[in-house]
């Protein structure tokens, strides 16, 4: 099973400022691709889980910047996850060659979409739950 996923990424045009150094905001949207592809790799794809009915919606986000990322340079998105029956939370490493740019993490309640109700993915959602058995349990009051 996955536990870990590595996603290839190219610094694009579009998200360096003058300087030519990634905008910080766009960390958080490779924090996105990464989890996508945790997700994709674990059996189950975003898009199924929303059309099954069950939302993700981003609790809290955090990101710490070590070393910039510049434009053109190929760097890599480094996604684990742990789980508990109402939480998902992610943790991100973003490399360029094994040196560390930024790590952060994005913690996600799972939501009933008919209503916006926070679930028990376990009870309500077994068979998407079942695609994340094998992550370590989430506790909420894991260190930042």
């Amino acid at each position: 099973m996955v536990t870990e996923s590595r996603t290839p990424l190219r610094v694009r045009y579009g998200e360096v400022d003058r300087m030519g150094i990634a905008y910080y905001a766009h960390y958080l949207d490779w924090f996105t691709e990464g989890r996508t592809d945790l997700l994709r790799q674990a059996g189950i794809a975003y898009r199924e889980v929303e059309e099954q009915g069950l939302l993700l919606p981003v609790l809290r986000a955090a990101c710490r910047y070590h070393r910039p990322a510049g434009y053109d340079e190929q760097i890599e998105i480094v996604t684990s996850a742990s789980i508990s029956p109402t939480r998902l939370r992610c943790d991100y490493r973003l490399e360029r060659a094994g040196t560390l740019l930024a790590d952060g993490f994005t913690e996600h309640a799972f939501v009933r979409a008919k209503d916006m109700r926070p679930v028990n993915a376990e009870r309500h959602f077994p068979e998407i739950f079942a695609h994340f058995r094998h992550l370590p349990p989430y506790r909420s009051a894991q260190r930042d």
